[in-house]
């Protein structure tokens, strides 16, 4: 008789946890970006990838704001983020971004409009 007692509750607790948003503890999934300090984060590497792309083969955008954005483990950190971008002519483009954190940055542009920007650069320690 305790079996289905045991298993009626661990379905109810899953449901529950689901219906609140609760995903369980998954290694190297990813993740969303949703506090303070995970966009804050996200905020700094984005920067310094656009600031190395002016520095070199550009091209030249600063950031606007971060509309939403996600991060994952792997041998670095793998972000990918859609971003308000303002260009040199300060005209705001929407771009999905993704920037991979290794031994090196890999940074990809895939604005509006534009064709798909690749760059390398060194990856700058904090």
């Amino acid at each position: 008789m305790i079996k289905p007692v045991v298993v009626i509750v661990l379905l109810a607790t899953v449901a529950l946890a689901k219906a609140q948003g609760f995903t369980p503890l998954c290694p190297g999934c990813p993740t969303v970006l949703e506090s303070p300090a995970d966009f804050a984060k996200a905020t700094n590497v984005l920067k310094e990838s656009l600031t190395q792309l002016t520095a070199g083969e550009g091209p030249n955008y600063k950031l606007g704001k971060i509309n939403s954005g996600s991060k994952q483990v792997i041998s670095g950190i793998f972000y990918k983020i859609n971003a308000n971008l303002i260009d040199e002519n300060e005209a705001t483009k929407t771009c999905d971004i993704e920037i991979i954190r290794a031994r090196e940055v890999t940074i990809t542009l895939k604005c509006e409009e534009e064709d798909e920007v690749k760059r390398v650069h060194e990856y700058i320690r904090e």
